[in-house]
């Protein structure tokens, strides 16, 4: 999310001021009289709060890293990164599957 906010604001940025250029290079052709210098200034101003507002989410998606821990689907129980189910119930679930996937009779 703050990435995409990020992008956003830094991509409005970029064509507010390629507008700024094109206004400023034509200034007496037609195209500079439908890019108005209010519209310039609130498309930065958009863009600058775009941006603060994704250095913002940043702040907080990290801060949620620290404070959140994973859990397990079945117990609540706290568990390591990158994990689903605790050891337990990870077995319990590996020896369904197990039974599942192979019920050949033994001879």
């Amino acid at each position: 999310m703050s990435s995409t906010l990020l992008r956003l604001g830094l991509w409005t940025l970029v064509l507010m001021l390629a507008l700024f250029v094109v206004q400023a290079t034509w200034a007496d052709s037609p195209i500079a009289e439908l890019i108005t210098t209010a519209m310039i200034q609130q498309g930065l101003a958009l863009s600058v709060v775009v941006v603060v507002a994704g250095v913002i989410v940043k702040v907080f998606e990290k801060g949620k890293k620290a404070v959140v821990k994973n859990r397990c689907r079945e117990c609540g129980k706290p568990i390591p990164p990158g994990g689903i189910y605790c050891r337990e119930h990870l077995r319990s679930v590996l020896e369904l599957e197990d039974r599942r996937t192979h019920n050949t009779r033994i001879r």
